[in-house]
């Protein structure tokens, strides 16, 4: 008997070599993950004003970090700034979903808050009560990140937005992939982020009925977006990472196959 997932075929949109891991659990199932990135992550450079931030870390009481990007290109330049990841002891680091706080090891440090949520909602619900009335509160972020933290904090804390990292559309996309979307030679296509789901409508444009794409989204905020552009995803992972995603496209194929029987 053949395994559930043999000879299927998942095109994933996720930034280059964010998909090894799920690539390596799909392998295990006999399937094929060919990786299409739809988004590239670039770092911008820091004005005068930002590095001036970064030299006063210590006027700050907490540092949320909402992504692995945001905490990547964040140390990246505290490095370039002091020749070391040391953090000023009484500042305290936040963080949204468990990945990002493993990272916080490869700096030495460890997060004072984890909201174990995929959301910029469920985190800030949480830690909202967390802040002091006039605490300062440092938010390193991309270009295409959303304000729902920064809204809700303010009204009783400092915030301040530093741009660190920009998400385009990569030079080069990977033309053998975008084909087998296009000729429906596909069983599956995971997208990771609003604007991969963006991107990838872009280079399907007057080349593909985008209303039949077969859709796998990481998490509620990738799948808003989806709804947003007027299509439905097949898939919705509960949990934001490789693993969720994986359980995800299993449950969904078992219970088709349970259906067929």
């Amino acid at each position: 008997m053949g395994k559930l997932l043999e000879n299927k075929v998942f095109i994933s949109t996720r930034p280059a070599g964010q998909s090894v891991e799920l690539e390596n659990l799909l392998a295990e199932e006999a399937a094929t993950l060919i990786s299409m990135p739809t988004i590239e992550i670039k770092a911008l450079p820091l004005g005068e004003y930002a590095w001036l931030q970064l030299k006063n870390l210590d006027s700050f009481n907490w540092i949320v970090f909402t992504s692995p990007n945001g905490l990547k290109f964040f140390f990246a330049r505290l490095f370039e700034l002091q020749n070391n990841y040391v953090l000023p002891e009484h500042l305290k680091i936040a963080v949204v979903g468990k990945k990002t706080a493993s990272m916080l090891e490869c700096y030495g440090t460890s997060a004072a808050f984890i909201n174990l949520g995929n959301t910029a909602e469920d985190f800030v619900a949480d830690f909202f009560h967390r802040v002091n009335l006039g605490e300062r509160i440092l938010f390193p972020i991309g270009t295409l990140a959303r304000s729902v933290i920064e809204d809700k904090i303010s009204k009783k804390a400092e915030c301040t937005r530093i741009l660190f990292y920009e998400t385009v559309l990569p030079d080069v996309i990977n033309e053998g992939a975008l084909n087998l979307i296009i000729h429906n030679e596909y069983d599956l296509i995971i997208l990771s982020s609003p604007s991969g789901c963006t991107n990838l409508l872009q280079l399907l444009e007057g080349k593909a009925d985008t209303s039949n794409l077969r859709l796998v989204c990481i998490g509620q905020t990738t799948a808003a977006e989806v709804v947003h552009n007027g299509l439905e995803p097949l898939i919705t992972a509960a949990t934001a990472n490789s693993q969720g995603i994986f359980t995800a496209i299993v449950n969904y194929f078992q219970k088709n196959n349970i259906k067929k029987l």
